[in-house]
């Protein structure tokens, strides 16, 4: 077993080479577009592996990788952050899909730098830093977890399942999490500052909402109906520009829904408590599913919105700019780019592999689950793929998809 560092690492830094377009002109002049346009991509090779005790015990294994993993598998990203130094936080999901097979994984946030291939240059590659152990020493946590009666408390993907995340204006870091579902409000180097809180019914003040994976439902008493959807719970969460609030997103719509509404709450973060302000964001017909949200004002954002199919070049992964209306009702939506449909003029996914799909001058991100947007400027989007470690074959039908790290050049600024 190796050892387990609870810290973020003491790691050089590597220089971002791309994503500061937007920020600094005055270093390398910004091509119009007439499309959206691929302008930058990287990816982390799907074997990547962190430092930490073997892993996957639970896991039957997929496209050519099979169990037990050496360490800790970098994979899965739900979420990501921009870091001051150009370089991001990324974070793993679950790890391998279910509460049930998902013991042995430690929950951790990953510190990458991106050497992204431009059409001035670059190597496409990704370089894994450090990571922060997500924990709970101070035993905040109502219910058992699987590392209960240990000092440092490690969380596991058995104890939650990490979806999306913001930093606060005070560098904290919050979750959302699809178990609960809940808000997980972390220090910036990963420690549990307060027992997880429930998602408040925007509808019926006093009671809560919980998915079929809620914890605390598992007991004998306080038991709750859930109406959350199981894998349904928190997976877009944007933060307004001023740091007070923050906007969870259901990824599904309630078990007794009766049109395909997903559910925006609003946090105050100053209070800690839910505001009673809600918005419905309503699904596309060939939609399934939401993967990400981001604000880019006090009411406009953007939304990853897709469908449950992969290797599919007609599969339904888009971007949609939003804003928010009056508290009850539905977001105004407005399509802004179609992750199938991308205009790469200078052939930036690099060298093709036999079976690999949608990689020529016509782009595409076809996969199951793309669950990460950072907005780097007016007209500079990041999209991450989350690669269902090792079992998402989106990319090439006959191999484990990679983590890939595009960069879209917009024809209109969006603010």
């Amino acid at each position: 077993m190796r050892k387990i560092s609870l810290s973020l690492l003491a790691v050089s830094v590597f220089a971002l080479t791309a994503c500061n377009e937007s920020d600094d002109k005055t270093l390398q002049p910004i091509e119009s577009v007439t499309e959206p346009t691929l302008v930058s991509f990287a990816k982390l090779d799907v074997e990547t592996y962190a430092e930490g005790p073997d892993s996957g015990r639970d896991v039957r294994g997929a496209n050519g990788i099979f169990p037990p993993f050496s360490g800790q598998p970098v994979q899965g990203f739900s979420a990501a952050l921009k870091q001051p130094d150009g370089t991001y936080l990324v974070m793993s999901d679950n790890g391998f899909g279910s509460q049930d097979n998902s013991s042995d994984y430690l929950l951790r946030l990953h510190h990458l730098s991106s050497d992204f291939r431009t059409k001035a240059g670059g190597t496409a590659t990704v370089k894994h830093l450090s990571y922060i152990q997500l924990r709970d020493p101070n035993k905040l946590i109502p219910f058992e977890i699987v590392h209960q009666n240990t000092q440092e408390r490690l969380l596991t993907g058995a104890d939650f399942d990490p979806e999306s995340m913001q930093r606060a204006p005070n560098g904290d870091i919050w979750i959302g999490d699809e178990f609960g579902p809940y808000l997980l409000h972390f220090s910036a180097d990963g420690i549990l500052k307060s027992p997880p809180i429930a998602l408040a019914d925007p509808l019926e003040a006093g009671t809560e909402l919980r998915s079929p994976q809620n914890q605390l439902n598992k007991g004998t008493t306080g038991y709750i109906e859930p109406l959350v959807q199981r894998s349904g719970g928190f997976e877009g969460m944007a933060i307004s520009p001023n740091g007070r609030y923050l906007y969870p997103l259901l990824e599904k719509p309630l078990l007794n829904a009766t049109t395909p509404q997903l559910i925006i709450s609003e946090f105050d973060l100053e209070k800690k408590v839910y505001t009673r302000n809600f918005y419905y964001f309503e699904l596309a017909s060939k939609a399934s599913a939401i993967g990400d949200f981001q604000l880019f004002s006090a009411k406009e954002g953007v939304i990853i919105e897709r469908d449950d199919s992969e290797n599919n070049l007609g599969g339904y992964k888009k971007l949609i700019k939003v804003r928010l209306n009056q508290s009850g009702e539905s977001v105004a939506r407005e399509e802004l780019v179609n992750l199938m449909d991308l205009a790469n003029p200078d052939l930036l996914y690099g060298p093709v592999r036999p079976g690999d799909l949608a990689t020529g001058q016509r782009f595409g991100f076809p996969f199951q689950t793309i669950e990460d947007i950072i907005i780097e400027g007016p007209d500079l989007i990041t999209v991450l793929n989350d690669n269902n470690f090792p079992g998402s074959s989106g990319r090439d039908r006959n191999l484990a998809d990679d983590n890939e790290i595009i960069q879209i050049r917009l024809a209109q600024a969006l603010y």
